[in-house]
């Protein structure tokens, strides 16, 4: 047993010192395009109703640029590559509804001039490790990840109207803090030192909902140790008849960013 532990603790110093520690970050700007619907269900004296929401057409809601942030700390022995990402997400947006809608104890009618705002801020904690053997093979060229990533979704809106008949405002606004653990898978290829190509998504899903953020990137390294990157994000919330809410949600868009790597 002696010689076991001997030998573990042999293997792991020399998997700590082939593989450096590594530390990087980068910041850039993503052009959000929010589009989908939002439907509620809303029963009264035995009868279901249901009452659909354009973000578009009804709420009337923008394309925004958002900047964006992460840092990444790797290499660190038996523990996982971790990665914190900060996203903020806020849409407004103001017009006419093109259909007669209710939320939470508003009920907006047709035509009625409406303004609204939604917020979706968004912390990526991803916990991750290196697919063995493929940086080996590779010569370096090639890495892939899996591991886990916790969204937590610090969520806001707020729907007021002018009501036709008191020629008032009235509004409601809801909140909530939402933790959602999610499956990652990652890679990149980096044929030579100069530019690199990458891709990662993490998704959950469970009885017809689905929750999914993808993106890929090309890498340009003008200098060794530092990047400026060009890609595309995609995410999307399908929730399927959960508390009497469904939806099925997108936000896309390219964005840019500049990074470093030591």
């Amino acid at each position: 047993m002696k010689k076991v532990l001997v030998a573990l603790t042999a293997a792991l110093l020399a998997g700590s010192t082939a593989q450096a520690i590594t530390i990087s970050g980068g910041a850039g700007a993503w052009r959000e395009k929010p589009s989908g619907w939002i439907e509620y269900v809303d029963t009264e004296n035995g009868v279901r109703a249901k009452t659909t929401v354009d973000v578009k057409d009804d709420l009337h809601l923008g394309d925004e640029t958002k900047a964006f942030g992460w840092f990444k700390l790797s290499g660190i022995p038996i523990l996982p590559d971790i990665k914190v990402k900060y996203t903020p997400m806020k849409f407004t947006g103001s017009g006419k509804v093109n259909t007669t809608f209710t939320f939470g104890d508003l009920v907006v009618p047709v035509g009625a001039q409406v303004d609204s705002k939604l917020e979706a801020n968004q912390f990526d904690i991803t916990l991750t490790y290196g697919f063995p053997f493929i940086g080996t093979i590779t010569k370096g060229k090639v890495k892939g990840e899996w591991g886990v990533n916790v969204k937590v979704i610090d969520g806001y809106a707020k729907v007021r109207y002018l009501d036709p008949q008191t020629n008032k405002w009235e509004e409601d606004s809801k909140s909530a803090t939402i933790p959602v653990p999610m499956l990652h898978l990652g890679g990149e290829i980096r044929p030579v030192e100069l530019v690199s190509l990458s891709a990662s998504g993490n998704w959950i899903g469970y009885a017809g909902s689905s929750f999914y953020d993808w993106e890929a990137e090309v890498k340009v390294y003008p200098v060794k140790r530092l990047f400026v990157g060009v890609g595309y994000r995609y995410q999307r919330l399908k929730i399927d008849d959960i508390s009497d809410v469904s939806s099925d949600l997108k936000v896309k868009g390219a964005f840019f960013e500049a990074g470093f790597t030591f």
